[in-house]
């Protein structure tokens, strides 16, 4: 403020209020910091304007004190935050922005102190709910619950193509029944005579399927909910395939499984009660004897629940060493000519081995994808889809004993030493 500035609103007070204003208030006015730059407008307007004297005096006297504290604060060394407040008080571009209440003229005066900013001052929508000013990660994966791996197609013979595209019903004969054999004989001797007979079998080919509906605004507006369902219903089609094939009981729709058309174990001679502290590696071996016994000679595999990945490497002797055979691979993969899978869609206590491609799977038709419209979908902007696929399984009479699925428990007992009491 200009020191003619300042004079001219010394005389003004004085002319209002006829009183003099003293010599130390005016100093005291004179040495505030940063009055150079302080806007009067507002205080010199209510002078101008002011009627009644008793209130100026008023002014006049807060003006004077005002003075006093400021020279005392200076005098006193007060941290300068008080004087600073101070200031931007007396620098508001209205002074009327500061009066609390005013009944012709100012009854009182408050400094207001501007509250602390934190993300509570940023309201989403909802409690926990979205807010564009924050800064946000959209994770666009659609998560789920994993599904158990698909195991047995890629065990079995698996038929499809040209030959078996629209395939009803599956036909396979076996040759049964078979009397006589050949013989070494003397020259000009009756030539044996042998015989046989051929048994027609039939199987249906089964249909599994899976529908589902969208509304036109779904399908539109959120096209990855469309892809991940797709996959969802492709996935469960795929999954109720591999459980019919593996353990259908050939019931009614259902597929005969492998499961249910294996042969149960039956103990050779040699190997009854012949193992001392039998375990699950002398069950993988036995019973692969077994299939070989039966003249199977095809490519072993055995299918164990994923438990026992963990269990046949836990074998120990007495002593807590680990005990591995000489004929197992670090992995536990491998026993003897045995290929091992483990998988979480067989029970803990059940075994399956054998040559499993002599068991048959024909698809008729592939799984496949349709759209469209049923009863009011239309009327209700809706769509019907749908995936379905067509298969038969069976496993040819003669090749009973090439596929052994069984209880290990119920081996265990056939094969374990038994004690003899002393």
């Amino acid at each position: 403020m200009k020191q003619e500035e300042f004079d001219a609103l010394i005389e003004k007070l004085e002319e209002k209020t006829g009183a003099k204003i003293d010599e130390k208030l005016s100093e005291s006015l004179k040495g505030l910091e940063g009055l150079e730059n302080l806007n009067i407008e507002g205080l010199k307007n209510l002078l101008d304007t002011a009627a009644d004297k008793e209130k100026v005096n008023e002014l006049t006297e807060q003006v004077k004190n005002l003075g006093l504290e400021i020279t005392a604060m200076k005098e006193e060394g007060t941290p300068s935050q008080k004087e600073g407040q101070l200031i931007e008080f007396m620098k508001r571009e209205n002074v009327k922005d500061s009066v609390k209440s005013r009944k012709q003229g100012f009854d009182t005066l408050e400094i207001k102190v501007a509250a602390l900013m934190t993300t509570a001052n940023v309201i989403p929508n909802v409690p926990d709910g979205f807010n564009q000013l924050f800064g946000n990660f959209i994770d666009t994966e659609i998560h789920s619950a994993p599904k158990p791996d698909n195991y047995i197609l890629p065990l079995v013979e698996v038929i499809q193509g040209a030959d078996a595209a629209g395939t009803e019903n599956i036909w396979y004969v076996d040759r049964v029944n078979e009397e006589g054999d050949a013989e070494f004989i003397n020259e000009g001797d009756l030539k044996p005579l042998a015989d046989a007979e051929y048994q027609e079998s039939k199987t249906e080919v089964k249909e599994v399927a899976l529908r589902w509906k969208m509304s036109n605004r779904l399908i539109m507006h959120a096209p990855s909910v469309v892809s991940d369902f797709r996959r969802h219903a492709t996935e469960l089609v795929e999954q109720k395939i591999d459980d019919g094939v593996s353990s259908g009981d050939g019931v009614g729709p259902n597929l005969a499984g492998i499961q249910t058309l294996a042969s149960p174990f039956v103990v050779p001679t040699n190997l009854a009660n012949y193992y001392t502290d039998a375990n699950i590696w002398d069950v993988i071996m036995s019973v692969a004897t077994y299939v070989r016994l039966n003249n199977f000679k095809g490519e072993l595999t055995c299918v164990l629940n994923t438990v026992w990945m963990a269990q046949m490497k836990g074998i120990k002797n007495s002593e807590g060493d680990y005990i591995a055979p000489p004929f197992v691979t670090p992995d536990g993969r491998q026993v003897g000519e045995v290929r091992i899978v483990f998988t979480n869609k067989i029970d803990a206590d059940k075994i399956l081995l054998g040559e499993l491609k002599r068991f048959k799977v024909v698809i008729s038709e592939n799984v496949m994808y349709y759209e469209g419209w049923e009863n009011d979908d239309f009327s209700k902007n809706l769509q019907s889809r749908k995936l379905e696929a067509f298969m038969g399984t069976y496993l040819p009479i003669s090749d009973t004993g090439s596929i052994i699925f069984d209880d290990i428990s119920t081996i265990l007992t056939a094969i374990e030493a038994v004690e003899v009491a002393p």
